[in-house]
């Protein structure tokens, strides 16, 4: 059973090298004109990145001259990087950017801005000169993909962490598209997220009595920047009678910046998980270990399952606010708990969440360049490569290396969350008992 793992797992890593002309491992290789670009046909503005090869990473080329071309005619030259290209880079544990306060602008040289536009079925080549150095790509963009579908509901799910069983609320998605092709067709789910929340909460203005001050002008003043006042009447043991007002607040905090991409959960779909290895049955834990180690993180799939017919495809993204459907506990205290109920439960939290879902035809080189990154960017990585060797990386670049992936997407956009208010539920203060 294990030399029939073993063998099976050489041959996977063996076929993704062998197919589509792969290119030599350049990791020796000093001084190759690299480019590297993903364009698309829905966008008004494209980079390309240009580089070359070196033995630590690879170095950015900013002296360079690119070229487009669509369809033989030349339409477009830049001879400039972009200066202003940068991007916020921060991620948690699930791949997604994270708070704004923590993130930091990386600068990307050797940045090349292309704003023409092409469509499907054009053949663009992009044409990059450097001293006296010519590197150059030609892909045709792929046909886009016929109507295809997108919907959504919000469910919780069960699932384990640090070996205990939480609750989180994810917003399961469903794509359902029609391969018309008897072809061999290529395909790409990506997300991209925007989520934020709101607080609000009950602050005590004060204290005030009718013989120093007056409260009604007080509580109008309030109305005027806040969006609930209310005025409590007492009297206190001297007999005076008082007015304390309670006013609520808003505070705006919002995490991950519109476009961020977000990482998803595929598992339950057979078409996406094409790229994760099955796990063996041996008892061997270190067996299971290795083959299970790669995973589809750049969402790639090929027809195989559903050539020439319909399919529907399922996966789930977790939102950032724990379980939703679990009540918010409001804590009362001496003050608050004067405040009538409907008043004290408009404090907690309002959730926001808007996703776009791109439906993608990519091209067969994209495809396995992405499935190889799969392998490379993958924990086990180290431990399959004693195994086969270097990983061969593919390349549709001539004179150099790297890759020109032209996508044709279909962007489906939805708002999951709009204010949605959990429910909340009056409790007491716990007590903690310090030991």
């Amino acid at each position: 059973m294990k030399t029939s793992i073993l063998t099976l797992l050489a041959a996977a890593l063996l076929c993704t090298a062998c197919v589509n002309e792969l290119t030599p491992d350049f990791s020796d290789m000093e001084g190759e004109l690299t480019i590297n670009a993903f364009l698309f046909t829905d966008r008004d503005t494209n980079y390309v990145y240009v580089s070359e090869t070196s033995r630590r990473k690879p170095q950015p080329v900013n002296n360079a001259k690119v070229e487009m071309r669509v369809n033989d005619v030349l339409v477009e030259t830049v001879d400039r990087v972009t200066p202003s290209v940068s991007r916020e880079v921060n991620t948690d544990l699930y791949g997604m950017n994270v708070s704004s306060d923590t993130a930091y602008t990386e600068v990307l040289n050797g940045m090349y801005r292309l704003t023409t536009r092409f469509g499907e079925g054009d053949v663009v080549r992009i044409d990059v000169y450097s001293s006296d150095r010519h590197a150059w790509a030609e892909e045709t963009a792929p046909r886009k993909i016929q109507n295809p579908k997108a919907d959504y509901k919000l469910a919780n799910h069960t699932i384990y962490e640090y070996e205990e069983q939480v609750t989180h609320t994810y917003v399961d998605f469903t794509v359902g598209l029609n391969d018309i092709s008897q072809n061999a067709e290529y395909y790409r789910i990506a997300a991209y997220g925007n989520y934020g929340y709101n607080q609000t909460h009950w602050l005590k203005k004060g204290t005030y009595y009718d013989e120093y001050s007056n409260p009604d002008s007080i509580c109008d003043e309030l109305r005027k920047k806040y969006e609930l006042v209310v005025p409590i009447e007492f009297t206190d043991g001297a007999g005076y009678q008082g007015v304390d007002v309670f006013y609520m607040c808003k505070e705006y905090s919002h995490f991950w910046s519109y476009g961020s991409s977000i990482d998803y959960d595929y598992s339950g779909d057979p078409i996406l998980s094409e790229g994760e290895m099955a796990k063996s049955s041996d008892d061997d834990t270190d067996y299971d270990l290795l083959v299970s180690s790669i995973r589809n993180k750049h969402k790639v799939f090929t027809d195989r399952l559903f050539n020439n017919s319909a399919a529907e495809i399922r996966f789930s993204v977790r939102t950032p606010f724990g379980n939703l459907y679990s009540p918010i506990p409001v804590y009362t205290n001496s003050d608050l708990e004067r405040l009538p109920d409907d008043y004290l439960l408009k404090s907690g939290t309002t959730y926001n969440m808007k996703v776009k879902v791109s439906v993608e035809s990519i091209s067969e080189n994209q495809y396995y360049y992405l499935k190889a990154l799969n392998v490379v960017e993958s924990e086990g990585y180290e431990d399959i490569s004693t195994l086969s060797g270097a990983l061969k990386v593919p390349s549709n670049v001539n004179g150099g290396c790297g890759n020109i992936c032209l996508t044709t997407s279909t962007v489906f956009e939805f708002t999951v969350l709009d204010n949605f208010v959990r429910d909340r539920v009056i409790e007491e203060e716990p007590i903690y008992y310090w030991e």
